[in-house]
């Protein structure tokens, strides 16, 4: 590999690079809001649309991953080759005006179709803005630049769980709404449009952004061309699979874990204590808030502290702690049959499982060539999209109607936090040493 520099672009200053990171961020929180609003509308859209849990799971998952996660990869490709703000303004765009569809949707199928097209906008998110942070921050800070990007999922989670709580409070009390040119409303269709509107402001911010000059470890000349094809990334990732695929399986295990506690926790909470969206809404908002928001910042920290006493494999040793540290707190809470004992358990479960995110998604920029780091990125999240994504939503009902007669979520997310983790723990430590020799390889030859 050799030190490349692309004239399509420019070096970025301190305040430009936090700039960018900043609006990033707010996208990102904005993509969570949209996604997991339909969370707290469970009960609502269960008895409007005449359907069940599974069909539910369906919609936060395999509705909204099957695009986002397979039009990932041709997008990161683009992210490879074009400039990279716009393909981001250009897919908050699109999954606003997706959002603000759910809320016309008056059928099982359309607000199915809806949802798809917010996983396409999705899409464009995160392969983009980790491609173009990797260009704006340098190495020994991308863990922690990672880890605030990151924030998004935690903070866009609570502020779904916590303002759409109270949204859905507000509206349901007047039952249904009429508009006018839109006709009459139920109280999740106009939740769904009040959540769309940011998305239209976002989109031209994150216009202002400064397009970064790529930079760092490049394609080897036995890797082929200077734009590399799929075909060149996959033979790369193939090629040093045992220190990938530790990178990828971990993620995704603990993904599963992370969205069927988010999916699922406020239902769980409506129904085991009689709590209204807005009090359930609040109550695990608050927690992703704080706790998770401070998981994800200090999984990257204690990466960046790891990687500054010489550690090599600095983050796929966070995700190993992670995995390990988790499980006691993720088994145990929703087992607890009072309000104070679930929270109790809950707080620690999602502050731990919120460390990895950061030290995952640096642990793939930091293996891969600077031409391929959209692309590798697309890969790692159509991995833990198919992975964690759709099975994290769709898996804790079908497991509570297979074993638990379809009366007990609580069961059927500690089942899911018992087997995940200790799966991603022997991954973790099955992987710290040949990832740890890629990282060294291409800082050698960066």
């Amino acid at each position: 590999m050799h030190e490349q520099r692309n004239d399509a672009g420019t070096s970025l200053t301190g305040a430009q690079a936090h700039f960018a990171l900043a609006v990033f961020l707010l996208a990102y929180v904005l993509s969570f809001v949209d996604r997991q609003i339909l969370s707290l509308m469970v009960d609502p859209i269960r008895r409007d649309l005449g359907i069940s849990d599974l069909q539910i799971g369906l919609l936060q998952g395999a509705a909204f991953a099957l695009l986002y996660a397979m039009l990932g990869v041709p997008i990161g490709m683009l992210a490879d080759r074009l400039v990279r703000k716009r393909i981001i303004a250009l897919g908050v765009a699109f999954w606003s005006v997706a959002t603000g569809l759910c809320g016309f949707a008056g059928s099982y199928t359309t607000l199915f179709l809806a949802r798809m097209g917010v996983g396409l906008g999705e899409a464009a998110l995160s392969p983009t803005a980790h491609s173009f942070l990797s260009d704006a921050f340098p190495p020994a800070r991308l863990a922690r630049a990672m880890a605030i990007y990151s924030l998004g999922i935690t903070l866009g989670g609570g502020a779904a769980f916590m303002i759409g709580g109270s949204v859905i409070d507000l509206v349901a009390r007047s039952g249904a709404t009429t508009l006018p040119l839109l006709g009459t409303l139920k109280s999740w269709q106009l939740a769904f449009l009040i959540v769309a509107l940011p998305g239209l402001l976002i989109a031209p911010l994150v216009m202002l952004v400064t397009e970064p000059r790529r930079r760092g470890a490049v394609l080897a000349p036995d890797l082929g061309p200077d734009r590399p094809t799929l075909a060149t990334v996959l033979r790369y990732v193939t090629s040093n699979w045992r220190a990938f695929a530790p990178i990828y399986f971990t993620s995704s295990l603990l993904g599963i874990l992370g969205y069927s506690m988010m999916s699922w926790y406020p239902t769980l909470l409506i129904r085991s204590f009689g709590l209204s969206p807005g009090e359930a809404g609040h109550y695990v908002g608050l927690i992703y808030l704080l706790l998770g928001s401070a998981g994800s910042i200090t999984g990257g920290l204690l990466a960046e502290r790891l990687a500054a006493r010489g550690r090599h494999d600095a983050n796929l040793r966070v995700v190993a702690i992670v995995s390990g540290a988790v499980v006691l707190p993720a088994v145990a809470a929703p087992l607890m049959d009072s309000l104070p004992a679930m929270l109790l358990f809950f707080a620690p479960a999602t502050f731990l499982q919120s460390g990895f995110f950061g030290a995952s998604t640096a642990a793939i920029q930091l293996t891969t060539p600077n031409k391929m780091r959209a692309t590798n990125a697309a890969l790692f999240l159509l991995a833990n999209n198919l992975i964690g994504l759709s099975l994290g939503a769709a898996i804790v009902p079908l497991i509570d109607h297979l074993f638990f007669g379809g009366n007990n979520l609580g069961a059927a997310l500690a089942v899911i936090a018992g087997a995940v983790c200790p799966l991603s723990l022997m991954l973790a430590c099955w992987g710290l040493t040949p990832y740890r020799a890629l990282v060294v390889h291409n800082m050698t030859t960066s």
